[in-house]
């Protein structure tokens, strides 16, 4: 009798030191979405991560763990707690990363969110991970330089170019621009385009250029002009003229100048 109440509290106490295991919460289950970033090779920038916990368990220390080719300067720590009668909750997590060069970043990269869900045999949490593919775009850090109206295409160069114009219609307008890599990684002949364009299609329309000229770190391109025809029937008045520069379709920068047509 007393060896069979021995093995019973044996048992007991055996049974008490014993950690049941609570499932993760499976990635599948971990809701992810963002919107697709563009930003200049080298720079900084915050982004946010919407995140839903699709199951009843909760995550806890969700947080930006990698981002496939850019750097993790910073992320934030939240909890998310499981999902109950009255749906799924979400947060949104930020992080701070900062973009390589613009050559070595594909067009889809990977983000890596970790969380902890779940027991293992010691209690302790379950570490885990998601990840997301992300539309990414890492542009060369190039800026526009010189950019003004200049009375024809023979005085472009000599960083006499203003801000406004005034001129009667029928005439042209000349604008006057340069390019300079400020980025780190050279930017290869015929990658970066310019266009003029005025604002108000009765008064004129636009014209692109292409930069001929590669340009390593500090590197610049040839300063050059577009001529821009305004109508003879042009109402009289203002309007904005924009000069941006682009790689393919996306905006790298961009000024504004003024336009004035004289009432003739």
């Amino acid at each position: 009798m007393k060896k069979l109440v021995s093995l019973i509290i044996i048992s007991i106490i055996l049974i008490s030191g014993c950690v049941s295991t609570i499932n993760p919460v499976k990635p599948d289950d971990v809701i992810v979405s963002i919107k697709p970033i563009t930003i200049k090779e080298f720079q900084e920038q915050e982004i946010s991560v919407n995140v839903l916990d699709n199951a009843t368990e909760a995550i806890d220390n969700v947080n930006v763990a990698s981002f496939d080719t850019l750097n993790v300067l910073s992320s934030g720590n939240v909890n998310i707690p499981g999902k109950t009668t009255e749906g799924a909750s979400s947060v949104t997590v930020t992080a701070k990363i900062q973009a390589p060069s613009f050559k070595s970043v594909a067009n889809t990269t990977t983000l890596t969110l970790s969380y902890a869900s779940g027991k293992d045999e010691k209690g302790n949490p379950v570490i885990n991970t998601k990840t997301v593919p992300v539309q990414t775009t890492v542009l060369p850090n190039a800026t526009l330089k010189f950019v003004g109206f200049v009375e024809s295409y023979e005085k472009r160069g000599g960083g006499t170019g203003v801000n406004t114009w005034t001129l009667e219609k029928g005439k042209n307008a000349t604008v006057t621009f340069s390019v300079r890599n400020e980025g780190n990684t050279t930017i290869d002949k015929n990658t970066l385009k310019v266009v003029v364009e005025i604002e108000n299609k009765e008064i004129g329309g636009s014209d692109s250029f292409i930069i001929g000229e590669a340009m390593a770190m500090g590197g610049t391109s040839y300063t050059e002009a577009l001529v821009l025809n305004i109508n003879k029937d042009a109402p009289n008045g203002l309007t904005p003229v924009y000069v941006k520069l682009f790689m393919g379709d996306n905006l790298i920068d961009s000024k504004t100048l003024m336009l004035n047509v004289k009432l003739t």
